[in-house]
């Protein structure tokens, strides 16, 4: 089993369709790759969290990297694991609170991340989630 962690801005502004497209998009090509993980939003920015064969992680990282809609995309974590925690759906999007942007209308936001976050998930994993915000520069 295979993580991958990045982080990347959109280059556009995103709608609360544009955030359903990406994760119905999300679902159907994670599901055919056997990955599974979480997306978080927080106004500017994605986090997302990649779960699968080595392989087809790498290939759905390298679809993103040069996906149009986003900008900046950095690798935050590489790890092999013995086991998946994100195991319950191909993709689930969370909307976080940041400093850095407002979400789009018809997107209600999470204050409690620890909510949806799996039990058992590794410390240092659950504490990059639960760290994404960015501030306005």
């Amino acid at each position: 089993m295979y993580r991958l962690v990045y982080v990347s801005t959109a280059r556009d502004a995103v709608s609360s369709q544009n955030l359903q497209d990406i994760l119905e998009s999300a679902i159907r090509n994670n599901s055919d790759a056997e990955v599974t993980g979480t997306l978080l939003y927080n106004g500017p920015n994605f986090l997302q969290v990649l779960e699968g064969p080595e392989a087809a992680v790498r290939e759905i990282y390298d679809r993103i990297c040069s996906d149009a809609r986003h900008s900046h995309v950095v690798t935050v974590l590489e790890e092999r694991q013995t086991r998946r925690h994100f195991d319950d759906t191909p993709m689930q999007l969370l909307a976080v609170k940041s400093e850095a942007g407002q979400l789009p209308k018809g997107l209600s936001m999470s204050d409690e991340l620890d909510l949806y976050l799996p039990t058992g998930l590794p410390a240092h994993l659950r504490q990059i989630l639960k760290s994404f915000n960015t501030r306005k520069t």
